[in-house]
C-alpha cells in the first residue's frame, strides 16, 4: 500500500468509528478500574489507622500513598485523552 493513500484514507474512513469506540470503552475501563482501586485503598487505609491504635501494623501497607498519586497522575492523563477521544467523535 506504499503510495496509496486514497486506499489507506478508505481504510481510515471505513474503520475509524470502530477503532474510535474500543479506544473509548478501553479508556472507560481503566478510568473504572482506577476508582475500584481508590476505594480498596481508602478502605486498606481505614484498616491501617485502626492498627496504628492497637500498636499493629501487620495489615498496614506503607506504599498506599505512592501509589494513590501515581494513579491520581494516571487518572488525570486517562481524563485527558477521554476529553480528546470524546472531541474526535463530535468532529466525525
Amino acid at each position: 500500500m506504499s503510495g496509496d493513500g486514497a486506499t489507506k484514507q478508505n481504510y481510515h474512513d471505513e474503520y475509524f468509528p470502530q477503532t474510535l469506540a474500543v479506544l473509548q470503552n478501553h479508556v472507560d475501563y481503566l478510568v473504572h478500574e482506577l476508582d475500584e482501586a481508590y476505594i480498596r485503598m481508602e478502605d486498606q487505609s481505614f484498616i491501617s489507622s485502626v492498627d496504628e491504635e492497637d500498636d499493629d501494623n501487620s495489615n498496614s501497607y506503607p506504599r498506599l500513598p505512592l501509589i494513590s498519586r501515581h494513579n491520581n497522575t494516571v487518572r488525570g492523563i486517562l481524563e485527558l485523552v477521554k476529553r480528546y477521544l470524546d472531541g474526535m467523535t463530535t468532529s466525525y
